[in-house]
Formats: C-alpha cells, structure tokens, sequence
C-alpha cells in the first residue's frame, strides 16, 4: 500500500511540474528550433578578422553586372572574415589597376591581356583560367542580315557588314571589345569608321542599352544580356554557343615585388588574394557557380573548366 501511495505522489510532482512549466512532459523545448540558427551565427562570431582584412579585386563586368559575383561573395566573405572590394571595368582597365598597383587580383578574360601582364613581371601567379561561358550575338528579332543560321561568329559579322546593318561596340578595350576584334579580323573586315559601326567607348550595358535604343547587332556574354533583358525589348539572342565564342574567364594574383613597382609605396594584400583565388577553384564555388542562373533564368549561365 505504501508503495501505491509513493507512486501517486511521484505522478502528481510530474504532472504538477509539466502545468507549471506550461508543457507536457513529453512536448519538446521551443528553443530546439533555433539552435541551427544561433549555432550559425556562433560560427560566423567564431571566424577571426585577418590581419589585413580588405581584398582588392578589379575584375570584367560581365562577371559582376552578370550578378555572379554578388551572389558568390558573400560566402567567402562569412567564411573568412575578409572584405572583397570590388573594381568593375573592362579588361583593359582592370588590368591598369592591377599595374598601378591598386588591386590585389585580377578576374578577366582576355588571354593576350593576361599573358602580356605575366611577361612584364605583374603576377603572382599564373593563368588560372577556371570557368567559362558564352559570348552571343544579339539583334533585332527580324534579323535583317539573316545571321541566325549561320555556322560561325565571323560568318555573322560578314553578313552583318554586307548588309550595312546597325552594330554596336563597346569599343573599349575589354575582353569582349578583344574578342569582337578578333572576330571581324577572322571575317577580314574592318568596321571602324564605318556608318552601321558605333562605337560606345563602354562597358557592356551601356552597349546593350545602345543596341536596343539602335535596334542593332552587338556581341555580348551571354549572362550580362539575360540579367538585361526586361528592359532590351528590342534585342534577341541571334547566335549562340558557336565554336569561335568561348568565353573563358581567369584569375590573376598581382605580384608584390614586381619591377615596375620598385620605390613606389604599393601594397598588395597577398594573403587575402591567394585566399580569394584558392576558395573560387574550391568545390563549394564550383557548386555555387554552377547552380548560378538556373532558378532565375532556367539554365547554367557559367561552367566551369575540368581540373
């Protein structure tokens, strides 16, 4: 009888302790849900600022008015405490940043560049070319020139000039200015002062906006145009992916002790560079970067080169 008793005083603190606490003994603790929560954010306090915590990138705009690089950084940037500045321009001009020493690393896309900034002593690194994507050739969905079946980017510009139709350049020295040179060199034409040919002396949106408003050609990556494309309503992609218009993208470290920089009071933050180019060759960017696009407009917009 006593243990009877004994055991209905166990059973009442129980149940008088679950009212008291608002809970059945059984009903789990709210806080649960929050723990992978504020164990992230314990993760993100835990990571130590470096010691020079500002990175330098001057890159092509492509890969940032593309929305890559907004959407990549951040990561990095969690993980490891740095901050990454960034300079957009042409290839040209990025590459001048790099010179005069007010950038870290370099993210381009014009081989003949990047390969002349390694032969003058300006890189830490080599040509660590990564991913790739494609250049495309926009225009007028009536397509005066009749482009849209043709095999290649210089059968394009043939027809494009045959046909005097409007083409707009950005005509600055960019990656994409180098690539359009070369192709009208391949087709043996040269445009310049040409009445159909403006040259915009910019970056890409500023052509793409130019082309619209001229209902004209003009060669473009593909990612800038479809991040674009609401407001270019007379432009569509005409030519795309053809053989001669690969678009490949590369890392460069600048280099601390080049020539050039010899009693000039530069200083480059290697160790952040190096940081930033070992994590965007990482696994976890290439699974970013290859997810990049397909939610928003339904297809990879970057690949990357296989190792």
């Amino acid at each position: 009888m006593k243990k009877f008793f004994a055991l209905i005083l166990v059973l009442a603190m129980v149940f008088s302790f679950a009212a008291c606490s608002g809970k059945t003994p059984a009903e789990p603790d709210a806080s649960d849900a929050s723990d992978a929560s504020t164990d992230a954010a314990a993760d993100a306090s835990d990571v130590k600022t470096p010691e020079n915590p500002v990175i330098r990138l001057a890159t092509t705009t492509s890969v940032n008015d593309s929305g890559l690089l907004p959407y990549l950084l951040p990561t990095f940037e969690s993980e490891t405490g740095y901050k990454v500045e960034v300079a957009s321009a042409g290839t040209g001009v990025a590459i001048g940043y790099a010179k005069s020493g007010d950038a870290d690393m370099l993210l381009v896309h014009s081989k003949k560049q990047e390969e002349a900034f390694i032969d003058e002593g300006y890189a830490s690194t080599e040509r660590l070319s990564f991913m790739y994507n494609f250049f495309v050739i926009v225009g007028p969905e009536a397509d005066p020139a009749g482009i849209k079946d043709l095999a290649t980017a210089a059968d394009c510009f043939k027809a494009i000039a045959e046909t005097k139709a409007p083409f707009a350049s950005r005509g600055d020295n960019s990656g994409t200015h180098n690539k359009e040179t070369g192709i009208w060199e391949a087709a043996e034409i040269d445009p310049s002062g040409e009445s159909w040919y403006s040259s915009v002396g910019s970056g890409m949106g500023d052509t793409l906006n130019k082309a619209n408003e001229l209902s004209a050609y003009a060669l473009t990556d593909k990612a800038t145009f479809l991040s674009m494309k609401d407001s270019l309503q007379n432009l569509v992609i005409l030519k795309a992916e053809a053989d001669d218009m690969k678009n490949t993208y590369s890392l460069l470290g600048v280099n601390p002790e080049a020539e050039a920089f010899a009693g000039a009071d530069v200083k480059i933050n290697t160790e952040g560079a190096n940081a930033l180019i070992e994590w965007l060759l990482s696994d976890e960017a290439a699974e970013l970067i290859a997810k990049y696009g397909v939610d928003e407009y339904g297809e990879q917009l970057f690949f990357l080169i296989e190792k």
